[in-house]
């Protein structure tokens, strides 16, 4: 019996689905954007407040400010724990959310064409990105793939 070769991120259920859920670098990028978000979008404003305004007023920016960055350094974990991309026999299931929960179940005869995208901070940390092409022209990603070309080619021997 021969072993089957499973990307990284990815595992079979006893039940013979296959579970993709994204790579860490993932989460470690949308992390080190929002601290290029902060450092360069949020953090120069807030100095040219702190001496131009009176004090109360940079207090009334601040504050706000760092209940926004906490909330998305919280939600940006829970948001990459929440993804998981399901190949069944006969559907793949995608399912994220973390406040509201979302399920999205897609036959594999509406897949296509199966696209690899991958941009210039993604391709130095690693991962990409599979853009799935549906017959009706949407669009389905699946973020942090860590080996593309190996789960494009279980997809595709899946479709066939």
């Amino acid at each position: 019996m021969t072993e089957e070769i499973l990307p990284r991120g990815a595992v079979r259920d006893p039940d013979g689905t296959v579970v993709f859920r994204p790579s860490p670098r993932l989460r470690a990028y949308y992390l080190f954007l929002l601290i290029l978000v902060v450092w360069i979008g949020i953090f120069p404003w807030l100095i040219f407040a702190a001496f131009t305004f009176p004090g109360e007023l940079t207090l009334m920016l601040v504050v706000p400010l760092l209940v926004l960055v906490l909330l998305a350094r919280w939600w940006i974990p829970k948001s990459w724990a929440s993804l998981s991309f399901r190949f069944t026999a006969t559907e793949l299931v995608c399912e994220k959310g973390v406040l509201r929960s979302t399920r999205l179940s897609l036959p594999y005869t509406r897949i296509r064409d199966i696209d690899i995208e991958c941009g210039v901070v993604c391709r130095y940390l690693g991962i990409a990105g599979l853009g799935i092409r549906l017959d009706d022209g949407g669009v389905i990603r699946i973020p942090g793939v860590e080996e593309p070309e190996l789960i494009r080619e279980i997809l595709k021997k899946i479709i066939v």
